[in-house]
């Protein structure tokens, strides 16, 4: 209780100090900086060689400790340095499904004649990665985020941060990019529901038994209906080969994927669905989609296919 508490303050005051933008200019503003364990370790190094010194009034070791912790007030400087003036941008973020590590890609722009390095970038919970400004003016780095769930993906904020250059401090900020991704249903593949029969100049030939519709003569294989047999035919032959009618109808190519033809709950119909529009948008197939307060009109191509996983991640949220 206590620490959501804190977590929700904190939050608050990342949003009153560094308000959410696509595109944020570090400054003394919205970088914190504070020694690291090695920086604590070292600082009470000197501490310990300062009594030295004073104990034995060497004048060595009044030199060495001094020396060090300026060392340790320059580190300061060059450990922000770092980050100031750095620009981060949102760039673009890829579609995923749930499951997936989706793609967030950021941009850093360093201030002309500035190199920057040993800048590390990543949301929590993720793989973070690293960013070198040094020889380039701007780098594009691509984080991925693991999707939990299907709809609007919002990593929240970002961790950027550095230990340059001795790892005795850490300057970091948390930065909100204004990030978002659209996260697809999980996608259950399963046979195409039965297609009902269709004009023949718009079906493919297929050669289901019990079909009404005469195309040719072929001879007979063990297992043709008797009711096929020409037996006129084979009776006029004198007991010759016999023949059988061949039967086909032809099936409708336009696929209507519906929420009401698959089963499960929610979530399991929209990942159903999701397989079929995938198989169908592979085989080439013409395909429409019918959800509860979304119609989409039978189509082909990768814009068509876009619709309707994005119907389908967003339906109900």
């Amino acid at each position: 209780m206590a620490s959501s508490v804190l977590a929700n303050r904190f939050g608050a005051f990342l949003d009153r100090r560094i308000p959410p933008s696509p595109s944020i200019t570090l400054s003394q503003n919205n970088i914190f900086i504070f020694p690291t364990k090695v920086g604590f370790g070292f600082a009470g190094l000197l501490m310990l060689m300062l009594l030295v010194a004073i104990n034995y009034q060497s004048s060595l070791i009044y030199g060495i400790a001094f020396t060090l912790g300026s060392m340790f007030l320059i580190t300061i400087l060059y450990t922000f340095r770092n980050l100031a003036g750095l620009r981060i941008e949102f760039q673009s973020a890829q579609a995923g499904f749930v499951g997936e590590d989706v793609a967030f890609t950021v941009r850093l722009v360093r201030p002309r004649g500035a190199p920057r390095e040993g800048i590390q970038l990543g949301w929590p919970g993720n793989l973070p990665q690293w960013a070198e400004v040094y020889s380039q003016e701007a780098d594009a780095v691509r984080l991925y985020v693991r999707a939990q769930r299907r709809g609007w993906l919002n990593p929240g904020r970002l961790l950027v941060e550095t230990f340059f250059p001795l790892g005795l401090l850490r300057a970091w900020t948390w930065v909100d990019l204004s990030a978002s991704a659209l996260v697809y249903p999980s996608p259950v593949f399963q046979d195409a529901p039965v297609a009902l029969a269709g004009q023949r100049e718009e079906g493919a030939l297929v050669d289901p038994r019990g079909s009404e519709d005469f195309t040719d003569i072929r001879a007979y294989a063990p297992g043709d209906p008797v009711k096929h047999v020409l037996w006129r035919s084979y009776a006029r032959s004198g007991g010759g080969s016999l023949m059988v009618k061949r039967y086909a109808s032809y099936v409708e190519p336009r696929l209507v994927l519906s929420l009401e033809d698959v089963e499960g709950d929610i979530e399991e119909r929209l990942s159903r669905l999701t397989g079929l529009v995938l198989t169908a948008a592979r085989e080439g197939r013409e395909f429409g989609l019918v959800l509860p307060g979304v119609d989409i009109a039978a189509g082909t191509g990768d814009t068509h296919l876009e619709a309707a996983l994005r119907a389908l991640a967003l339906y109900g949220r």
